[in-house]
């Protein structure tokens, strides 16, 4: 290709939309080769870019959204149709995000990265900020009304006519121990083992008679959940109907009007307070987050958070001098501040903490709980010009189901070793094998 065509070709990838780049898909996806549109995409427009060195990618996603990304390049390594796909944060100067999503084609060119062979994608790059921050809202919107469901202890259920179908909400297969969605809905009904053999003939009539045009329903019956104990309920049904006027679907819930499940009297631990940090000992941090792991549901899930405070005993000896106050002291409280009553703090070395994160609904939460406090942490004694400066290290283990303190502790102390391996603040999620 002479110099005029390969001018005119690299005229024609700098106008392309979004920008255009090689990428080899080693453990910082190098960049090889990128237009200056790419640049200016996923990098501040201020910042200066030497294009003659290759450039990390990884090094310019927002550090809150690294683990997110290595997950999907983890999925990635899977794929047979030799594509890549890739949806990522950077942080803009004025202090907000801008989304960009990479797609891009294997190619037939290989790249050597330290001692591997890697492939090299041809991707392009786009400006998906409007449309994640609107699925951002739907998806936060669906998870509000699915947590208040969950609160309420209703079970809220739709019955599709045509299909046959009853669905209840998740908090059903809790109680009952059944599946929550259920085809064949009509002949299960006078089988089921839920409903109480007394009022089964009367749920069967009132069902039939919804079918046949009864608009609404309101009627108590027992149910036996999965502890075998019967439950008294209050059930609410209406038909909803469609454009042309036929009925397509029910709506409705069940109300308990008695508590669901009694739970045994058991003795509940008092727990002890730590003198200079005012949350839990060791000693109650243990007994506390047992109990709860031991009791909580299969659907539900958890977060423990092993935290170590770094160059404390330097930083200490100066904050003593100034105010009096040991760090520990303020630490132990900013920690009461960022958390709820329900979660469980504790001082279990010198300087070392652990929070227990309880039913939180996304994996999420527990990652932007961890950068919270090492933010938080970091502002009450961090300067860049001198080594007296406090950092932060987080292991972080997520539950779901029933898991034991020993296990959730070695869990989070393996990834913390890693969070430490990283000089300054920083947090990392244990991956199980």
């Amino acid at each position: 290709m002479d110099e005029n065509n390969k001018l005119q070709l690299e005229q024609l990838l700098q106008s392309a939309p979004g920008g255009i780049a090689k990428l080899a898909f080693d453990d910082m996806l190098t960049i090889l080769y990128a237009t200056d549109t790419f640049y200016s995409l996923i990098k501040n427009v201020t910042d200066k870019v030497n294009t003659k060195d290759p450039l990390a990618l990884l090094r310019i996603v927002y550090s809150a959204d690294i683990i997110y990304v290595t997950q999907q390049l983890a999925t990635q390594k899977h794929r047979k149709d030799n594509r890549l796909n890739l949806n990522f944060r950077t942080l803009q100067q004025d202090g907000s995000f801008k989304w960009v999503m990479i797609t891009g084609d294997r190619t037939a060119e290989v790249y050597q990265s330290g001692t591997k062979s890697v492939s090299v994608y041809s991707c392009i790059a786009m400006d998906v900020t409007d449309l994640m921050l609107k699925y951002k809202k739907l998806e936060q919107a669906s998870s509000y009304q699915r947590v208040i469901a969950e609160l309420s202890k209703d079970l809220y259920f739709e019955y599709e006519i045509a299909t046959d179908t009853l669905s209840f909400s998740e908090l059903f297969h809790e109680i009952f121990g059944k599946e929550a969605v259920m085809p064949g809905f009509r002949k299960r009904l006078e089988k089921t083992k839920i409903i109480h053999p007394e009022e089964q003939p009367a749920v069967v009539g009132i069902f039939n008679s919804m079918m046949s045009g009864r608009k609404q329903a309101r009627f108590e019956l027992r149910l036996i959940p999965k502890d075998g104990k019967p439950c008294w309920y209050i059930c609410y049904a209406s038909i909803i109907f469609g454009e042309n006027k036929n009925p397509y679907k029910v709506v409705g819930k069940l109300s308990a009007t008695n508590p669901l499940m009694m739970e045994p009297e058991t003795e509940v631990h008092k727990p002890q307070f730590d003198a200079l940090t005012n949350v839990c000992t060791k000693e109650s941090v243990e007994i506390m987050v047992s109990e709860a792991a031991a009791k909580q549901g299969q659907d539900t899930l958890s977060a423990f958070l092993l935290i170590d405070i770094r160059n404390y005993k330097n930083i200490n000896e100066i904050k003593r001098t100034i105010n009096g106050e040991n760090i520990l002291t303020t630490i132990g409280r900013l920690m009461k501040a960022q958390f709820r009553t329900s979660d469980i703090i504790g001082r279990v070395g010198l300087s070392e903490f652990v929070i227990y994160v309880r039913d939180i609904y996304s994996d999420e939460v527990a990652f932007h709980k961890a950068e919270e406090i090492c933010k938080a942490i970091e502002a009450l004694y961090s300067y860049e010009h001198t080594k007296s400066g406090i950092t932060v290290s987080i292991g972080i283990a997520l539950q779901k189901g029933v898991q034991e303190y020993q296990s959730l502790l070695a869990n989070a102390n393996t990834a913390l070793v890693m969070a430490k391996k990283v000089p300054t603040s920083s947090f990392e999620v244990f991956v199980g094998q």
